[in-house]
């Protein structure tokens, strides 16, 4: 069976993405406890963090959702 299947879990794929920008900004031990925490299978976990390659495009609803938005201006304090 191929490494990449078919996404048919769009629950565990929103997970599996949050895990992936938590990793981006924190570090493997916080996106692992994430997942974990959210039941990813471990077999999913082991693949999205010690491949990286193998890890599927997010999906463009999952790009708008996982979308940094900065906060607005802090007013000046005059």
């Amino acid at each position: 069976m191929s490494e990449r299947q078919k996404r048919t879990d769009i629950h565990t794929a929103n997970v599996v993405m949050r895990g992936v920008n938590i990793l981006l900004v924190r570090d493997p031990v916080v996106a692992r406890k994430y997942m974990e925490y959210k039941h990813v299978p471990a077999h999913v976990i082991e693949r999205v963090l010690d491949y990286p390659t193998l890890r599927r495009m997010p999906s463009a609803e999952q790009l708008r959702s996982e979308a940094i938005t900065p906060f607005p201006p802090a007013p000046d304090d005059d």
